[in-house]
């Protein structure tokens, strides 16, 4: 058994019962069919030859017993081996995905979606065939080989070498086709991945191929994919549809090759009886017909372990981000909110685990309890990158973040989670309803809670007027609604969290100017003035705010309220002018121009 199936035995210990069922009834079928094999000899000697018609109906009645009993108990073996193979699909299915819910937005950067998606699905699948298919086997093909080779050495041993020879090719046959199907499956595996990372990409951006006519395009790149999981998937597949029937073509030449030696002796008296060489024929499919089921069986094994070594790849992560042992829960109500950046560095990791170039580099930063900020620069300039450290979405490379003095890495995740409230860039909702998300920060809060939140995310007039209200249906990612309305329901979701610390990342670039100052001014009333921290593309959005802070390449080049840096900074000047006009190079006064 491949290491990766057999590791998968350990792991899957709720059906172990069922397992070793399972394999007792397949004994018990293995010694009745070794049996009757066995008195086939007697039936033809000892009765049909003998004429004795007494014999005849005794050992026939035996045979009968024992065909029964073998069919009966394979057929209870079959039944606790699905029920073990489907166990165990659920339970690495449910296994992964609890491994899944532990991930940091790092492990997600290198397991993209469509990969996952396949672990989940098709992977588990193969394991699953894997396991059925080789517990049909488990000790029923070891245990027919062992007796069929031991009673051709006791009853007939000089055909002997006959056996020996026809399971040496069969060997050889097995060994040289394996290799390449095992090396077919993994390379359509990964194949498969493409595939499906192909269609998460195309089905989620699907308004854009639209949008753009861009549909031949797109079953051509698909095309080219599935071409290129065809070819090792051809490749396996011939080869073990070749493989079975040349097994099949070994076992029925050796059968008639016995048949043809074991009747010369006969003729010649040399102490071999017809019933011996018709056992021997038995002795001989009872071992060919487990080999030739390798044929089946192996590639199905195969094929499964490489699964097996894909969903173990994902089993076996470790959360990007981890507790520290001296970590401690702090309280809420307790906290200031006193954020602070001290000489921090980061870059993100690629799939190898190295370091990519910085993309924040010696930020240092003091953002007062209470305080309202605006985070400001050019796409890629690292706003995200700078307020997801924040939360712990990522560690720092280098240097710290504090809150209230306390680094964050010091603090229990899930804690640091209740303390600092995130609406993310993308505004995700869940399929559901409306109550369901939005108290999917907090669920044991009160409606009156969640109601107060939405007045202050601006989301409660259009709920209210919704027929169901907050039982309204939400689609998949929300799709139902626009975009202001998804990203008011986002706030509104975090705001239901009552977080000490509050990041707002872009989270209201599809609102109008009127309504993103009606939240901006909202949200401190029901927050109790939390720090609060803007990402914004607008200048519109951060002219009210305490503090500005203006990114470039990754470094701070700018702090200062919204006066200050129009007054003294070129590159602020020259976005409040693309932005909302050219005032400032009309000969205005600045300070005029900042009121």
């Amino acid at each position: 058994m491949p290491k990766s199936m057999m590791r998968m035995f350990t792991i899957v210990t709720r059906f172990k019962g069922r397992l070793v069922a399972s394999q007792l009834l397949l004994l018990v079928s293995a010694l009745a069919t070794v049996a009757f094999a066995t008195l086939t000899q007697a039936l033809i000697d000892d009765g049909v030859r003998a004429g004795d018609q007494e014999a005849i109906l005794t050992i026939g009645f035996w045979m009968v017993v024992l065909a029964v009993i073998a069919g009966l108990t394979m057929l209870g073996a079959a039944g606790q081996s699905v029920f073990f193979a489907t166990g165990t699909s659920y339970t690495i299915r449910s296994l992964l995905y609890s491994r899944l819910q532990t991930f940091s937005f790092a492990n997600y950067d290198r397991f993209p979606t469509g990969e996952l998606m396949v672990r989940l699905n098709a992977d588990a699948v193969n394991v699953q065939n894997g396991m059925l298919y080789a517990l049909m086997l488990g000790l029923y093909a070891p245990f027919m080989i062992l007796a069929a080779g031991v009673l051709t050495v006791i009853k007939t041993p000089e055909l002997v070498w006959l056996l020996i020879v026809t399971v040496v090719v069969v060997v050889v046959a097995v060994i040289v086709f394996i290799p390449a199907i095992f090396r077919n499956f993994e390379e359509r595996q990964a194949r498969l991945d493409a595939v499906n990372n192909k269609v998460q990409e195309n089905v989620t951006g699907i308004q854009v191929v639209k949008a753009f006519v861009r549909e031949d395009t797109e079953v051509e790149r698909f095309d080219e994919r599935a071409e290129a999981m065809r070819k090792p998937a051809y490749g396996s597949a011939w080869r073990v549809a070749f493989l079975n029937p040349l097994l099949v073509g070994i076992g029925q030449i050796a059968i008639i090759t016995s048949v043809m030696f074991g009747g010369f002796m006969v003729l010649e008296n040399s102490g071999l009886e017809v019933g011996e060489v018709f056992a021997f024929t038995q002795y001989l499919a009872l071992t060919i017909a487990p080999l030739a089921l390798f044929a089946i069986v192996v590639p199905m094994v195969l094929r499964a372990d490489t699964s097996a070594q894909r969903i173990l790849e994902v089993y076996d992560g470790v959360a990007a981000i981890q507790d520290r042992p001296e970590a401690k829960v702090l309280d809420p109500s307790a906290v200031e909110g006193r954020v602070v950046f001290d000489n921090v560095t980061f870059a993100f990791r690629g799939p190898e685990g190295d370091l990519d170039p910085p993309v924040l580099k010696n930020i240092n930063l003091t953002i007062e309890p209470g305080e309202q900020i605006g985070i400001l620069g050019a796409t890629g300039s690292g706003k995200s990158a700078l307020v997801n450290l924040i939360p712990r979405f990522y560690d720092v490379t280098e240097g710290k973040i504090t809150i209230d003095g306390i680094d964050v890495r010091d603090i229990p995740h899930d804690n640091l989670l209740e303390l600092v409230g995130i609406a993310l860039q993308e505004s995700v909702l869940f399929k559901g309803d409306i109550r369901f998300n939005m108290k999917f920060t907090n669920p044991e809060a009160d409606d009156d809670v969640m109601i107060d939140a939405a007045k202050a995310a601006d989301s409660y007039g259009f709920v209210s007027n919704l027929p169901e209200a907050w039982d309204a249906p939400v689609s998949r990612r929300g799709y139902n609604f626009s975009g202001g309305q998804r990203q008011r329901l986002s706030i509104n979701r975090t705001l239901v969290q009552r977080p000490r610390v509050l990041i707002l990342d872009d989270s209201t670039s599809a609102l109008d100017a009127s309504t993103e100052g009606r939240v901006q001014s909202a949200i401190p009333g029901f927050t109790h003035d939390c720090t609060t921290i803007y990402v914004a593309q607008r200048i519109s959005a951060v002219i009210e705010l305490d503090k500005v802070i203006l990114l470039e390449d990754g470094e701070i080049v700018a702090l200062g309220s919204h006066a200050e840096l129009l007054e003294s900074n070129p590159l602020y000047q020259e976005i409040y002018e693309s932005q909302l006009g050219g005032a400032i190079t009309t000969g205005l006064d600045l300070e005029e121009v900042a009121k």
